[in-house]
């Protein structure tokens, strides 16, 4: 029986393929499709039939499976990479950094003066009892303000040596400017060392001084308790033999307005006698209006200096030159005009 099924086999297959081509198909299925079912449906008997023979085994033909073809997905747009980074990055606010001043600040004040020079009677300076002198200070206008007729010389404490309590300033002094200030006093009877302490005082009537906080007092010294110095007395006539004259500043510049206003400058003048006496002089304007007036006693033949603020008032734009004359009364009825011209630019 093996041995006919063998050759068998084959040709049952072509003659079931060729017989197919002859069945009709429904509508639903193609004609593949029924050769592929009539194919299988054979194989199966065969195989049904092999099973059945006594201990014989038969080798079939694999079943014919269709492979389907593979299903083509649509390609999707590729989606934008996310990159992430190793480290997250954390912004630094920039150091904040403390500076440590190393000095303090102190505001220039409104009011204040400096100390420049004792323009006569230095400290201790012997003076007879019972006489009567000038003590003038050079001060500067250290504040931010400018001092006024308004402002006045006071006294502050101390022995006042029949000064004035309250003397006004000659004119106005712009900050950075010096004048001269002067009191006039006396000699106290009794013999010893005496000192008395002034101050300035605004128009407000706020007292100050000197020093960085502008409240110091400056100060007379005098000595009453020895005998002077005689000196040469000339046998002739008592005459004045010299006068000089210096100013301060020589040339200054500034706003229109400050000239209107008046600028002040200190005038010197060095007067030198043969011998004792009195000298009683005139500072005066070239067309010859009286500045100011004073006298000054000389024990002995030398040289004294005396001093006056003059404060010149102009309209005129630009430089401008002026200038005072010294002119001794007594003894000599004479000018002096050696120096003493300045020049003061207004713009």
């Amino acid at each position: 029986m093996q041995r006919f099924l063998k050759p068998a086999i084959p040709l049952l297959i072509i003659f079931i393929m060729l017989s197919a081509c002859s069945i009709p198909f429904l509508g639903g299925v193609s004609e593949a499709d029924a050769v592929r079912t009539s194919a299988a449906q054979t194989v199966e008997v065969l195989r049904t039939q092999a099973a059945s023979s006594a201990g014989s085994a038969m080798t079939l033909p694999p079943i014919f499976t269709e492979t389907q073809p593979a299903q083509i997905l649509p390609t999707l747009a590729p989606q934008a990479a996310t990159i992430t980074p190793a480290y997250t990055l954390i912004p630094t606010k920039a150091p904040t950094y403390t500076l440590v001043s190393t000095s303090t600040f102190v505001p220039i004040p409104c009011d204040r003066a400096d100390f420049i020079a004792d323009a006569t009677i230095p400290d201790n300076t012997y003076i007879a009892p019972g006489t009567t002198f000038t003590k003038t200070w050079t001060l500067k206008n250290s504040g931010s303000c400018t001092w006024t007729t308004g402002y006045s010389l006071v006294f502050a404490s101390g022995n006042q040596m029949g000064g004035q309590t309250v003397t006004s300033l000659p004119g106005n002094v712009l900050p950075g400017q010096s004048i001269n200030v002067s009191v006039n006093l006396t000699a106290p009877s009794t013999a010893g060392t005496h000192q008395g302490y002034w101050r300035l005082q605004n128009a407000g009537g706020g007292a100050f001084g000197w020093g960085i906080n502008g409240d110091q007092a400056f100060w007379v010294i005098i000595n009453t308790g020895s005998t002077s110095s005689t000196g040469t007395v000339s046998t002739g006539a008592f005459a004045v033999t010299s006068a000089t004259i210096s100013v301060s500043p020589t040339s200054f510049t500034t706003t229109l307005a400050n000239c209107q206003a008046g600028v002040n400058f200190i005038y010197t003048g060095k007067i030198a006698t043969n011998g004792a006496g009195t000298v009683t002089y005139e500072w005066r304007k070239t067309d010859g209006t009286v500045v100011a007036s004073d006298a000054i006693d000389f024990s002995a033949a030398g040289t004294k200096e005396v001093t006056t603020n003059y404060t010149y008032v102009t309209s005129t734009i630009g430089a401008s030159a002026s200038q005072l004359l010294l002119y001794i009364d007594n003894p000599n009825h004479q000018t002096f005009s050696a120096g003493g011209t300045f020049t003061l630019t207004c713009n």
